[in-house]
Formats: C-alpha cells, sequence, structure tokens
C-alpha cells in the first residue's frame, strides 16, 4: 500500500514536459548517444542457464527517429543501443514489394531490415560472447508483393548469413545463444524463431493522457513481479512503453522510466529474474540497473 501511494504521488508531481528537447539523465535519455556503455555484459553470464531466466534490457520500437515527437521512441542509434547493454530489439518492418522497410505504422524510418542485420551481425562480430533478441512483426499494410512476408524474412536473413541466427522454437541456453541473433517471430509462416505468441507479455502501450500513467506503471509492475516471482522456463516481456494522443512516448517515458529505476533500485542487493524490459528513451544507468540484476552473488 505505501508502495502504490507513492507512485501515485510521483506520477502526479511529475512538471509536464512541453517538447522533448535533449535530455541525458540516469533513466531518460533523450540525446544521441549513452552516457556510458557495457557492451560485453552477457560474457559474465554462465553458458548453462536459459535466456529466459535473465533480465534483459531491450528499447521499444527500436528503429522509430522519425515521425516527430508523436511516434519517436527512441533517440540512441542501434549500434549503440547495443554498446550500451541493449539486447532486446522491436523491429518492425512493412513488406513492399518484396522488400522490407523499416516502418512505424505508416511512417518510414529510413532504413530496412538487412541495414538492421548489418548493424546487429557487425556488433556481435566485435562482441562474440553477445546475443541479440529480435523481435520481428511486420507494420503497416503491404503492397505489390509476390511472395509471402515469411519468405522474404527468410531471404534476407540467408542474405545476412544462416549461422548468425538461432532458429529454432526453443529458448536457447546463454551458452547455445552467443554470437547469434535470436528470432523471436511475431509473424506466420514456418518456423524461423521462438514463437513471440510464448512469451509472457505485458503490452499496455495505450496511455490516452498523462492522467493514466498511474494505470500503465500498475500494469508494469504486475508483470515485473511475476517474472520475478514465478518459473525461469517461461520468458516474460514487459514494455515500459506507452503512447496516445495526450501522451507522446517521450512524455510517457520520463514519467515511467523513474518509477522503473526506483522499483529495480529497491532490490539491488539480490538476484533477480525480471525478463525483458523493453523501454522508450531509457537512461543508460537504467539499462545498467537491468543488467546488474544478473549479476549480484546468483550463479
Amino acid at each position: 500500500r505505501c508502495l502504490t501511494f507513492l507512485i501515485s504521488l510521483q506520477v502526479k508531481n511529475t512538471l509536464p514536459v512541453s517538447s522533448m528537447g535533449n535530455h541525458q539523465g540516469k533513466k531518460y535519455d533523450t540525446t544521441d548517444q549513452p552516457a556510458c556503455v557495457w557492451p560485453d555484459w552477457m560474457s559474465q553470464i554462465p553458458d548453462s542457464h536459459s535466456l529466459a531466466s535473465l533480465s534483459i534490457p531491450g528499447s521499444h520500437n527500436s528503429m522509430s527517429f522519425y515521425g516527430g515527437d508523436l511516434i519517436k521512441c527512441q533517440s540512441w542509434a542501434l549500434y549503440r543501443q547495443y554498446e550500451a547493454g541493449i539486447r532486446f530489439v522491436d523491429i518492425r518492418c512493412r513488406h513492399f514489394y518484396n522488400q522490407l522497410p523499416i516502418h512505424h505504422e505508416l511512417k518510414y524510418q529510413h532504413t530496412d531490415f538487412p541495414r538492421v542485420l548489418k548493424d546487429s551481425v557487425h556488433f556481435l562480430q566485435e562482441n562474440p560472447r553477445e546475443a541479440i533478441l529480435m523481435r520481428i512483426r511486420e507494420e503497416y499494410k503491404p503492397d505489390a508483393n509476390t511472395q509471402r512476408f515469411d519468405e522474404t524474412v527468410a531471404g534476407a536473413l540467408k542474405d545476412a548469413g544462416s549461422s548468425w541466427f538461432w532458429q529454432d522454437a526453443r529458448i536457447p541456453t546463454m551458452g547455445e545463444a552467443r554470437g547469434k541473433i535470436v528470432i523471436l517471430q511475431n509473424f506466420k509462416g514456418p518456423v524461423l524463431g521462438v514463437p513471440y505468441h510464448c512469451l509472457n507479455k505485458a503490452d499496455q502501450w495505450r496511455v490516452p493522457t498523462l492522467y493514466h500513467v498511474e494505470k500503465k506503471w500498475t500494469n508494469v509492475l504486475t508483470n515485473l513481479e511475476a517474472a520475478r516471482a514465478e518459473d525461469c522456463g517461461t520468458m516474460y516481456l514487459t514494455y515500459s512503453s506507452g503512447a496516445g494522443v495526450a501522451a507522446y512516448p517521450y512524455s510517457v517515458a520520463c514519467r515511467v522510466n523513474p518509477l522503473l529505476h526506483a522499483h529495480l533500485e529497491r532490490f539491488d542487493k539480490e538476484p533477480n529474474r525480471w525478463g525483458i524490459i523493453a523501454m522508450d528513451f531509457p537512461g543508460a544507468e537504467l539499462v545498467h540497473k537491468i543488467i546488474r540484476s544478473n549479476l549480484v552473488e546468483r550463479y
């Protein structure tokens, strides 16, 4: 009850943000590079541990840089996200003339899926003991295609080099995943990765106004606590992001990210499994706090 009361006070007493601007803090960051990096943290995780047993920082709508405050979700380029410690990315491809441009709804993000794969593989070449979890989903309406979405995705994976990918429905161990991109398959078709629908998810993304942030935080907190308490065989995914017509992604993030940081800070001295936490505009310290949940004396 005390925690709920404090959360309520924090949400209601946060000053409104009129425009995103450039802000770099421990919990919330809208600048173009993280304050500090941790590119090799997975090297400290034992090979025998399942990815489902870890706390993994992630980004929501990881390539959403264009379209203004209403839809922009990130400020760090993909490679910088990886350097900061982000290991889950949310990749959304439009299927257009048998190509895979990256979109956020109707807005083209000035890159494509092969480029995402190129940057991801490059990071793994530089950090071969790391792994990347990549949700892939179809975004916006398809147009003028002569093959299915899954066929075009499979072709892009083959072109990037099939050996870089974990394309199995089973969640791998850390040892099996090192140096690979683990596909979280959020589309129909033959198995190309771990089925996204098998994850235990909290994605209450609709936040109509800033008065609804408290409800959003309750949804986040409930899934985090389930991940902490439940069987480590199930992979948990919690989206701390949200948006609405009267609540832009940055304005939700600058309120929810501090609540998330404060919650994790309560458990600093304990090992905890939080699952994947996908965020908008995270600060480097928030990313690293999630990582450190794995590295308290636990193994």
